[in-house]
């Protein structure tokens, strides 16, 4: 998702959040919204760690030749 930066949609989630905190029959849901909030801090990070490593072992030119053979999110080519 490519259109949210990850303070944008943790706003977003944190948003729900609070807007379904303290409604009655909403609990479960406002413990999902703060596990994803969570999830997404989690896979920011993991994605900064593939990032440096693709820096530091000088594969960013090859990432992103497999990336536009494999995972063209725009097309069916990718959807194999």
């Amino acid at each position: 998702m490519s259109e949210y930066t990850k303070d944008e949609a943790l706003a977003f989630i944190e948003a729900i959040r609070l807007s379904l905190n303290g409604r009655v029959g909403f609990k479960w849901l406002v413990e999902k919204l703060s596990a994803l909030s969570a999830y997404v801090e989690l896979i920011a990070v993991e994605n900064d760690r593939l990032n440096a490593y693709l820096v530091w072992a000088n594969a960013e030119d090859d990432f992103k030749a497999f990336r536009e053979a494999h995972i063209d999110v725009g097309s069916e080519k990718g959807r194999s």
